[in-house]
């Protein structure tokens, strides 16, 4: 007891003289406050929280705000004890705040309450912005903010040679055309949305009236359609101002390259080099037709390798679904990256407070990336396509499985004390939660929204709701850090720690064992399935094998006895591939027969699964940096064919 209360003593001491930092003091009479909630305005965020019932009266409450950019000020301020709530000014929009509030007692400060917001601005801005010149005249068009205010469109129309003109259009429009331009003069169009309490960002375009294409072709990664490349988006529009001979009641898009489209504005990616040449035809409401053509030349990739990186161990590198960005997460950089998939080029980063290591990304349908890291307290993010933090969780301990998202809007996330979330994808709201023990090796969902979790101490089944379905009668021990669970045909497949041995199958519908192949004793690692039913899987000393789906071996390689973190990734011709963990440092490729043989070096040691992305290359992270390299085949469709079971590691048949 002795020691305790010298621990206490020294601790008040400590805070003592760091009271201008505001910090608690250890008491048992400061009462804190029981919730906190902080609602985002623009610019501004306001706080609230309420005080413990039956407690006594504080004398009044100290709130500071932090911003998660070194370079933003934060701030405090005093509010007097009868009031709950502060509205805080002159925050920056984008940038996300941590808010704490504090009762102030006679004898100091109570603990910190904290909420999280991300103020935004309220003038939303008109989106995709396009300018497509006709003779004369020129073809305006754009696409409304997402906003319930009131506001007006102001465009402004200026050249070199003429005065600027301003005109007045309509919230309901999201085209307008220009008449009365010179040919052959080149004109801006500044696009500006005008709310009661101020004007958005202006959008420009350019266009030159008299060069007349009969469609505009926009690349996703940039605005220059000469460096179109393979696998990036491009967005195909018909000029109006080309097609005048009536109403255009449907167009029909023919890509070249056997590709096609009816839809009116089509996104599309060339999976080929070369130049193809894109025909248009046009149906007006007279059923007659009219079709152009134009040629557009697709260059190849832009990259294979992505330096400073930091160490991507035990986490697979995850894709949007438009395929156009992925992410990785770097675990001595303790950040998440996000990278422009076609140019290679980052988008944004975001940093976190602790590592993360085995608990990779899983992407949404929006683009939203959920992934928790390693602080004692379990922190679980959502942040987004643009890299803003959406919304943030404590789960109570470390976060080491990769979580699952449905496509319904639904986040599963696993923390190391066998505690099992439900949370809603946008909001970040709690739907249930489920309590087991050991440590976290792994969250799925299958197609009907059945959630199976793994840990060191068993596998359970919850129906969507959050009811237990069932239990495993043996106590297996799932592998933790990662993506230990598979999902294929009726059949949950886990990878198990040395102590249990090998990998399991059990059946989806009550836990009962199928079959349970034992390797060595090594912990085994990341499991991917064909259509068939074969699971592949790696065991910590180096060893690879096959199992089929009645449980017999179908092949190993045990040429190596080295450790390998990693796990495998199938491609559509039934070729597996996965990385070295020591020299040669290799992508390995076997084929259905289990036939080894080296894909290509990569020159240093990696512990991540390797993904197969959109564009059929291989991605593989390593110490420093990671890198992709083109594949014969694309990833197999069928199975769980890499770890999370697609490219967005998802972890979810839904």
């Amino acid at each position: 007891m002795k020691n305790i209360l010298l621990g206490a003593l020294s601790s008040a001491v400590l805070l003592a003289g760091c009271s201008k930092d505001q910090l608690p003091q250890a008491s048992f009479d400061l009462f804190q406050v029981e919730t906190v909630t902080a609602t985002a305005g623009d610019g501004t965020a306001t706080v609230s929280w309420t005080a413990q019932a039956e407690k006594p009266r504080p004398l009044d409450y100290y709130v500071s705000w932090t911003p998660d950019d070194a370079q933003i000020e934060g701030g405090d301020a005093t509010v007097e004890a009868g009031q709950h709530a502060l509205t805080v000014e002159g925050l920056t929009n984008g940038c996300t705040y941590t808010f704490a509030v504090q009762a102030r007692y006679a004898g100091g400060l109570s603990m910190k309450v904290t909420a999280f917001a991300t103020p935004k601005s309220t003038r939303i801005a008109a989106s995709n912005f396009k300018a497509m010149a006709g003779d004369g005249r020129v073809f305006l068009s754009w696409v409304a903010p997402e906003t319930s205010l009131d506001y007006s469109y102001r465009l402004v129309v200026s050249s070199a040679s003429d005065d600027d003109r301003t005109l007045t259009v309509d919230s309901g429009e999201t085209s307008c055309l220009v008449e009365g331009l010179t040919n052959d003069r080149a004109y801006t169009f500044a696009l500006t949305c005008v709310y009661a309490h101020g004007d958005s960002e202006t959008l420009t375009a350019a266009a030159t009236p008299g060069l007349i294409d009969p469609f505009v072709a926009t690349p996703t990664s940039s605005a220059d359609l000469a460096s179109l490349r393979q696998f990036e988006l491009c967005s195909f529009e018909y000029n109006p101002a080309y097609f005048v001979r009536g109403t255009v009641a449907s167009v029909h898009w023919d890509f070249g390259d056997g590709g096609s489209s009816d839809e009116e504005i089509p996104l599309y990616a060339f999976a080929k080099t070369g130049a193809w040449t894109v025909t248009l035809t046009v149906t007006y409401e007279d059923q007659s037709t009219e079709s152009a053509t134009r040629e557009i030349t697709v260059s190849g990739l832009a990259w294979s390798t992505f330096p400073n990186a930091g160490y991507q161990k035990a986490s697979q590198i995850a894709f949007t679904p438009d395929g156009q960005t992925l992410y990785t997460i770097s675990q001595t950089d303790k950040k998440l990256i996000a990278v422009n998939a076609i140019t290679g080029q980052t988008r944004w980063s975001y940093t976190t407070d602790a590592a993360t290591y085995g608990a990779g990304p899983s992407v949404g349908t929006d683009g939203t990336v959920y992934f928790g890291t390693e602080d004692d307290g379990g922190s679980f993010y959502a942040v987004s396509s643009t890299g803003s933090l959406r919304w943030k969780k404590s789960l109570g301990a470390k976060v080491q499985a990769a979580p699952a998202v449905t496509s319904d809007g639904v986040v599963y996330a696993l923390a190391n004390d066998g505690r099992l979330y439900a949370f809603d994808a946008a909001s970040g709201d709690e739907r249930w939660s489920a309590v087991q023990s050991g440590v976290g090796g792994g969250v799925v969902v299958d197609a009907d929204g059945t959630v199976y979790i793994g840990t060191s101490t068993g596998i359970w089944a919850y129906s969507a709701d959050g009811q237990l379905k069932w239990s495993s009668k043996t106590a297996y021990a799932v592998t933790e850090r990662g993506g230990s669970l598979a999902l294929h045909d009726g059949a949950l497949y886990a990878v198990l720690k040395a102590s249990s041995k090998g990998c399991v199958a059990v059946s989806t519908s009550d836990g009962s064992e199928l079959w349970h192949y034992e390797t060595t004793n090594g912990d085994c690692y990341h499991p991917a399935v064909d259509g068939e039913g074969t699971v592949y899987f790696c065991e910590k000393n180096g060893y690879l094998y096959a199992v089929k789906r009645d449980g017999s071996l179908k092949w190993e390689d045990k040429s190596a006895t080295s450790y390998i973190y990693s796990g495998f990734a199938l491609d559509e011709a039934g070729t597996a591939y996965i990385s070295q963990y020591v020299s040669p440092f290799s992508l390995l490729a076997f084929d259905a027969s289990g036939n080894r043989s080296e894909y290509t070096a990569i020159g240093s040691q990696t512990m991540s699964p390797v993904t197969i992305g959109p564009d059929q290359r291989l991605y593989y992270g390593k110490n420093g940096e990671f890198g992709a390299i083109g594949l014969p085949h694309p990833a197999a469709t069928s199975g769980w064919p890499m770890r999370g079971g697609n490219a967005q590691g998802s972890n979810s048949l839904k």
